[in-house]
Parts: C-alpha cells; structure tokens; sequence
C-alpha cells in the first residue's frame, strides 16, 4: 500500500526507480562486504532492500504494464508473467553455472537498466500519442 501512495504522490517512474536501485544495492553489499562473510547486522538491511524491490515489483511495475496497455490488459498481464518466468528460470539454470560475482553483476547491469527501460517506454508512448512512428 505504501508504493500505491507514493506512486500516486511522486510518480510511478520514481517509485520504480526507487525498486531498481534497491535491487542495485544488494549486490553492491555483495562485493562489499565480502560475498557473504562479513554481513552479521547487514543482513537486516539486505532484506529490507528485498522487500522495498519486491513491493515494488508487486504493484507499481504490475501497475505500469497496465497504464501501457490500457486497452488489452490480460495481454499485459500474460506478457508479464512471461517475463517473470523466464527471468526466473535463467537464473536458476544461471545458477547452477555462474558464480555469485557473476550473477551479481548481471543482477547490477539489469537492475541499472530498469529505470533506462521505463524512461524509453515513456518517450515511446509519449511520441505515438503524438502521432510519431517510433
């Protein structure tokens, strides 16, 4: 309930960009703090950065493929599910060839690229609604 507030308050891009860079910050303590061995009291906050990512996942990013297909709505809920699945899926079949430094960095590259993501979907949005072809 928290994100549907804010999202209502700052904007659904700042909401997600708030998710994202939670997700960016789990990887982050990763590497600094030594893969794991040194995070005692950090593990708090890594859960935290979760549940901020997740949430946001849950019903801003969900909210947002449903403001980009207001007119088919089940189809953007089925693309969603889609994209959910198979990032799930490559990771776990990820997992079980790449390290944690490396899954890590895919997890700081992809999460860096969400609000990148969002921004275009908008200037897209924005230029066909103008009219434009991109």
């Amino acid at each position: 309930k928290g994100e549907g507030f804010m999202s209502v308050k700052v904007g659904k891009g700042i909401v997600l960009t708030i998710g994202a860079t939670s997700f960016f910050c789990i990887p982050v303590a990763f590497f600094a703090l030594d893969s794991c061995g040194a995070w005692r009291g950090w593990l708090v906050t890594l859960y935290a950065l979760q549940g901020v990512g997740r949430a946001t996942y849950e019903s801003t990013s969900k909210g947002l493929f449903a403001d980009f297909f207001p007119n088919d709505s089940a189809a953007a809920f089925s693309n969603c599910m889609l994209q959910t699945s198979m990032a799930f899926a490559a990771c776990f079949f990820l997992s079980s060839v790449l390290s944690g430094p490396v899954l890590a960095r895919i997890s700081l590259f992809l999460s860096a690229l969400t609000p990148l993501g969002y921004l275009a979907a908008v200037r897209i949005r924005r230029s066909r609604a103008k009219g434009g072809t991109t």
